[in-house]
This record gives C-alpha cells, sequence and structure tokens, in this order.
C-alpha cells in the first residue's frame, strides 16, 4: 500500500468450491483513490439452499504486474443477498488489522438480452484549467439508481478527450440490464468531468434522464448543471437505438470464419530441447507431449473446427533458423516454421504437429523474447482481410515461456489492432513470472498505449499452462472461453451485422469459383484477376504471403 500518496486499488473476487478458491473477476484498477468506486460487475448464480462462500481480494496496484496486498473480506452470497437492501458493509482485514471497509451491493439480474447504442455529445463545455495554453479533458460517467433509489451505481465511464469543449465520446453499446435493470423508467445520471492525472477529477456538470423519454427521438439534449445549478454547457444524446444483439452463432450461421495463426518461444530460456528439464524436450520413449505440443493440441483442435481449410500459419521467435529453404546467422523474431516465406501456412492439426517438432530440430534457441515482430506481421494479414471485408476472423496463439522484452512497443501494437478482426491467445509454459501478460490481458478494455491512445476493446487473453497441464480440455476451456464474446463485440464495433448465407439455385451455380469453393479449384492468375473485376470474387489470404516474399527475403538476408 502507498504510504506517501493515493492507492491505486482493485478487488479480485474468488468463489469457493470444494475447498478450493477459484477467481470469478477482477475489477478495474481505480488509481489514485482512497475510496473507489468500481464499475466492475459480476453476475454469479445464486443457490438459496447453497452457502456458496466469497471472498474478496483487495490490491494496491503498484505497475508492471505487480501489487501490494491490502486485505480480504470473506463472506458468503446469501450473507449479501440477506443484507438489509442487499448492500453488505464489512472490514477489509489484513490479519488481524482494519486496513478499511468494503461495500458490497447485490441486485437481482433480470432475464434481458437487449442491448442500447448510443452516442453522447458534449457542447460549450466551460475551460476549468488557469493557464491559457491548456483545455478540459472531459469524461463522463454514467450512473443508475440503485433498486432502493437510495444511491448511485456507476455502470459506466468513458475515455478522456483531451483539450477538448466540444467532445465527441465513443459510442456506447450496453446491455438494458446493465444501464437500468430492464426498467426504461429508471433514473439515470451522467456526470462530465475533467480528468486530472492524480485522480482528483473536477465536476463540470451532471444532468439525469430515462431511457423511456429519449427512445423514440433521433437526438435529444440536456443542459448540464453544476453543483450551484448554474448552467455550465449541453449534453447530446444522439442515435439512440434499443436492439437485439447479435450471437456468435449468428456470425458463424452467415459465414465468418476463424483463422488460427501460432507463435512458438524457442528463446534460450526454455533450456535445451535435447535436456529432459526442457520445456522443449520430447520423450520419443514414453510419447509423451510436452508443454507446447499439449497446448498446441488442445487449442488448435477447437479452433480448427471453424476454418473451412484448415490451414494454419506458424511462426518462430528468438532463435537462428536452419531450416531447408530457410536460413540465418541472425536471430529472427518473426519467421515461417515450414521455411516458406511465400506460404507459411501448414495442414491441419497433424500438419501443426509435425511443423513443430521439425522446426525443433533445424533451429538454434537464442533470445530475448520479443512479441513485436510477430504483432506486426499478423496486423498486416489483419488489416487486407478488413480492407477486403472478408468474414474471417484471426486468433493469433501465442506460447511463450517468460518475461517480455519489448513490453512497449506490444502494448502499442496491441491497441492499435483492437479495431481490427483479430484475437490474441497468449499460453505462458513453465514456471516463469507471468505477471506482465496480466497487464495485456485487461478485461475492461482500458488497456492504453505509450501516448495515451485506449484500446477500444478487450483482445488479448492469458492462461498459465500449469494450471491446467493435466487437464487439457480444461486448458481449452479457459484459454477460449472470452473468444465468441471477442468476436461479436469486434463485429458490433465496425457495424458488421450477420447476414444470411444464400443458396446456390442450381448445379452450374455450385461450380463457379468462388470465395466458399475457391479451394476446390485450380484457377489461374487471369482467371483470378477477371474474377477479381467482375465483384465476384476478391484474393485469397495467400495473396498475402505473395505480396509479403520480398520483405521476408530482405530480412532473412540481414
Amino acid at each position: 500500500m502507498d504510504i506517501f500518496s493515493k492507492s491505486d486499488p482493485f478487488v479480485v473476487l474468488q468463489i469457493q468450491q470444494n475447498k478450493n478458491w477459484f477467481d470469478i473477476g477482477k475489477t478495474e484498477i481505480v488509481y489514485d483513490n482512497l475510496n473507489p468506486n468500481f464499475t466492475k460487475t459480476f453476475i454469479i448464480d445464486y443457490f438459496f439452499e447453497c452457502q456458496q462462500p466469497l471472498k474478496f481480494i483487495v490490491n494496491d496496484d503498484d505497475g508492471n504486474g505487480k501489487f501490494d496486498f491490502i486485505g480480504s473480506v470473506e463472506t458468503t452470497l446469501g450473507s449479501i443477498a440477506g443484507s438489509r437492501d442487499q448492500v453488505l458493509i464489512v472490514d477489509i482485514k489484513k490479519g488481524t488489522k482494519k486496513t478499511g471497509s468494503l461495500i458490497v451491493k447485490a441486485e437481482q439480474v433480470r432475464s434481458l438480452n437487449q442491448k442500447l447504442r448510443m452516442q453522447i455529445y458534449g457542447s460549450q463545455l466551460p475551460n476549468t484549467r488557469f493557464l491559457p495554453w491548456q483545455s478540459t479533458c472531459p469524461f463522463f460517467r454514467l450512473y443508475r439508481e440503485s433498486q432502493d433509489s437510495n444511491q448511485n451505481l456507476l455502470i459506466y465511464e468513458s475515455e478522456k478527450i483531451k483539450n477538448c469543449q466540444n467532445p465527441k465520446w465513443r459510442r456506447l453499446d450496453i446491455t438494458l440490464q446493465k444501464l437500468c435493470n430492464g426498467n426504461l423508467e429508471k433514473l439515470l445520471k451522467v456526470e462530465v468531468l475533467d480528468y486530472k492525472f492524480h485522480g482528483n477529477h473536477q465536476q463540470i456538470g451532471h444532468t439525469q434522464f430515462r431511457v423511456n423519454e429519449v427512445i423514440d427521438m433521433k437526438q435529444y439534449q440536456k443542459q448540464l448543471l453544476d453543483r450551484n445549478n448554474n448552467e455550465v454547457g449541453l449534453i447530446t444524446f444522439n442515435d439512440f437505438k434499443i436492439f437485439d444483439p447479435p450471437t456468435f452463432m449468428d456470425y458463424l450461421q452467415s459465414g465468418t470464419q476463424i483463422n488460427l495463426i501460432a507463435a512458438i518461444d524457442f528463446t534460450g530460456s526454455n533450456g535445451s530441447p535435447n535436456t529432459s528439464n526442457s520445456l522443449h524436450y520430447i520423450d520419443t520413449q514414453s510419447g509423451k507431449l510436452n508443454q507446447y505440443q499439449q497446448a498446441l493440441l488442445a487449442v488448435g483442435d477447437i479452433l480448427l473446427n471453424y476454418s473451412y481449410d484448415k490451414r494454419v500459419p506458424m511462426y518462430g521467435f528468438g532463435c537462428k533458423p536452419n531450416l531447408k529453404n530457410f536460413k540465418s546467422t541472425q536471430t529472427l523474431h518473426c519467421f515461417p516454421l515450414n521455411g516458406n516465406p511465400q506460404d507459411p501456412e501448414v495442414e491441419g492439426i497433424d500438419g501443426i504437429m509435425q511443423t513443430y517438432s521439425y522446426a525443433l530440430k533445424n533451429v538454434q534457441f537464442n533470445g530475448p523474447t520479443y512479441f513485436n515482430p510477430i504483432l506486426q506481421e499478423v496486423i498486416k494479414i489483419a488489416s487486407l482481410s478488413k480492407d477486403m471485408a472478408k468474414d474471417t476472423y484471426y486468433v493469433l496463439f501465442i506460447l511463450t515461456d517468460g518475461v517480455i522484452h519489448d513490453m512497449k512497443q506490444t502494448i502499442d501494437s496491441i491497441v492499435a489492432s483492437s479495431h481490427l478482426p483479430l484475437s490474441i491467445i497468449i499460453v505462458g509454459v513453465g514456471d516463469a513470472n507471468f505477471n506482465d501478460m496480466n497487464i495485456l490481458d485487461d478485461d475492461e478494455g482500458n488497456l492504453k498505449d505509450s501516448r495515451g491512445n485506449q484500446s477500444y476493446r478487450d483482445l488479448v487473453q492469458f492462461v498459465p499452462f500449469n494450471q491446467f497441464k493435466d487437464n487439457p480440455e480444461l486448458l481449452a476451456k479457459n484459454v477460449l472461453q472470452e473468444l465468441p464474446d471477442q468476436i461479436v463485440e469486434y463485429m458490433q464495433l465496425v457495424d458488421r451485422q450477420p447476414k444470411l448465407q444464400q443458396k446456390q439455385k442450381n448445379s452450374q451455380d455450385m461450380q463457379t469459383p468462388t470465395p466458399e469453393n475457391f479451394n476446390k479449384f485450380q484457377i489461374s492468375d487471369e482467371q483470378r484477376q477477371q474474377l477479381d473485376q467482375s465483384g465476384r470474387f476478391s484474393i485469397s489470404k495467400h495473396e498475402y504471403y505473395k505480396q509479403s516474399q520480398q520483405n521476408q527475403e530482405k530480412q532473412q538476408a540481414k
């Protein structure tokens, strides 16, 4: 806990099952605040007949994945539900010492899947800064009444916009359950503040509204009032829309494919693959798979179900390749494991496992561990796919054993790729310190790059292999559990709705080369260009590898 400054608290929630504690999730970090009000909510199935022990662990974030333990609280879901107004106030303790108080509010969740979409603008906001070269950095918070109407619950906080008195904040998609618990008459409060680095944000003004007041209007404007009820600018609600959000299955049924891209760590910290204590060691006598093989098999086997062609680009990093058709005396941090820069793809799960085994015998381990070169390569692939308006979503699967040495560049690339059809799954093998990975795995979508730009969404999932090394099914479940929601969130971010597949009317149409059946046909470049010009066909992902061959050859020459 910070002694000479305010704390940066966050809370981890755990539930006890079979005498073991399991993480449910964690709140966002509230910086420089001794009285934080967290926006994160947790949905837990409530069983009247069960105790359902809960533990709230309060930590002070120190940055770079490190934190100080402030204290914890143990209670039960029944205790919260049975408290007056379902509000439990309890001491936070570190040992026997009280280190603060925790207020937990429980509300029944109504079964409601609809979402509200709206855009919020500010205009004519006052400049709250004293220096002439500075201007207001506004952001807003959205509150709703609790069920007992005695307090407001923080449900959303926007990004800040630097030096702006007429801000246009990012479009907001939020479930009606979270916004107003399904009650369109619920009173909502908007508070606009001027962002301060030290955490003492200055209120500019506030206003109130109800969803049913504005739902039929294309635009709705309200006056902001300060603490003395003076008018201090305007808030405009634009593009109000209630809609049934599409599901992951909707996108699958409309033809969305998931393309897996694998990247494997061959740095020296893995240990020589010829020694039994190496993370890459293959025991040919027992046939037991090493951790890299187990993870590749568990995750690859599931994701390939959602790819039509079952082809997977595979890359290596942190070593000197000595492959049959691809060699380098320099340590490379992004190279094709099959030795083919023109087409780094391999066929199916067997191809993945065979290519890994082949590469393992033909690389010289080195280091350090850099993620950014791999990310830059995959960003090019995903950008090309987006530009072509393809219904393809990419999953970069990184297996690594240690600490990232280019964290700043990695975060910058992740934030830059948050508007692309891409998710990043990281599995940490071995017993190294993986605290930095938790920085990348930001479930609240608050990851910021070195220039202060905020990620549009959460696209990273990190899982330490050792927690599930004896249970590949559980490993795959934890690795992939966030992926469907990430895909839907991306599609909604770019306003891409699922479309129904049109069936071919006759057998002749079925024999015409299309994006769906292209792999069944051998067509010339001239035919492909003709199809391109007719608008019936766009270049395949293989075209990208041909276009990038020259860059790969330059890298190899270096």
